[in-house]
């Protein structure tokens, strides 16, 4: 374990709810939803503390949490602000370290190891983001720092609201153990069932259970818990930018007007744009096929799964598709290309990546 690092999540409490404030004062220490109309059946998108102590979370109907608590406000939620401030709070990050990887819209990693010498100088530079964000935006936030990117999100949510927790170098191990097993990112309710069935009800029961055990309840993926559950987390601040797309197309020598061609520069195409979207372990919904004919003339066509893929054989047979419905037979195509769009990681950001896959899980 590499231990000359010193990351930082900062998470920013109740974030919508916390913005709504800002902007109306009134609302200052009083429940406040955030969501859909209850009577649309709406769902909360976000709630307040005041509304989380009456049992109110994010998710749950609009309609169940009014009942939980009467006098809640419910307000619509406003993406153009919510955006506008933490687009803010970046910024005001990047004043301090351009090695910033925002994962939501209120959730960002910070890593101080190369503009520090030693924990106690990145906890003062935490220090100074956590103030500046009170006084400057008028947001409270809470922060984890750790030597990597897991013990800091763990630790961040150990905190909350208004949270520091500090684990230093060399004992992350002692601070995940006596830890829920559902405190670690990824450890989803069935995971956790099946766990504590066996015994294993802590992360430091986990971290000391043999590996036959663990590949007996999650397959394979039992092993990367366990070093997960030893505080053990690889994974750098990656800075670069989702994108939006991934695209591969060709352009014949000669034009074509065969569709067996057609259909095997379409199967080597979808290859290429999978191994592109697994390479940057992302997974695609909507699918572009685009043609351009002899004459210049380029038509472009889309459609989009029922879920996010990065299967070749998905990407080929919605292009092919597209392709019979949209190619005018009797003209030759110049170009032909595919395109993979309204992208998303493999792995949701912190959550617990299960390089084995395993279908027990």
């Amino acid at each position: 374990m590499n231990n000359n690092r010193r990351i930082a999540l900062v998470d920013l409490d109740a974030f919508y709810a916390s913005v709504e404030v800002l902007e109306h004062p009134h609302l200052e220490g009083k429940p406040v939803l955030i969501g859909g109309s209850p009577e649309s059946r709406g769902v909360v998108a976000a709630a307040s503390y005041q509304a989380r102590d009456y049992g109110c979370r994010a998710a749950m109907p609009m309609a169940q949490a009014l009942k939980l608590c009467p006098h809640a406000i419910v307000l619509p939620t406003r993406h153009s602000i919510y955006k506008s401030y933490s687009k803010k709070v970046i910024n005001l990050m990047l004043d301090e370290t351009s090695l910033v990887q925002q994962v939501s819209i209120d959730e960002a990693y910070v890593d101080f190891s190369k503009i520090t010498n030693n924990m106690a100088e990145a906890e003062a530079l935490a220090h100074r983001i956590q103030g500046r964000i009170l006084v400057e935006l008028g947001l409270n936030c809470s922060i984890g720092l750790a030597s990597n990117k897991l013990i800091a999100k763990v630790a961040c949510e150990t905190g909350k609201p208004k949270g520091f927790v500090v684990v230093k170098p060399g004992n992350e191990q002692q601070f995940l153990a006596p830890l829920d097993i559902s405190s670690l990112p990824g450890i989803g309710p069935r995971s956790s069932v099946k766990l504590k069935s066996v015994g294993l009800t802590n992360l430091g029961r986990v971290s000391c259970a043999p590996d036959s055990l663990l590949v007996s309840v999650l397959g394979q993926s039992g092993l990367i818990l366990k070093l997960r559950a030893l505080g053990m987390d690889e994974s750098s601040v990656a800075t670069e930018s989702v994108p939006k797309s991934i695209s591969a197309e060709e352009t014949f020598e000669k034009d074509v007007a065969v569709i067996e061609e057609l259909y095997d520069e379409l199967w080597r195409l979808a290859q290429s744009v999978s191994r592109s979207l697994q390479s940057q372990q992302m997974s695609a919904k909507t699918f572009t096929l685009k043609i351009r004919y002899a004459n210049f003339k380029t038509v472009s066509r889309s459609a989009s799964n029922y879920e996010f893929t990065s299967d070749p054989n998905v990407l080929y047979e919605f292009t092919k598709e597209l392709l019979n419905i949209n190619w005018v037979k009797s003209n030759a195509l110049r170009l032909i290309g595919i395109g993979a769009s309204k992208l998303k990681p493999m792995y949701p950001q912190g959550q617990l990546k299960m390089e084995i896959p395993d279908e027990n899980m």
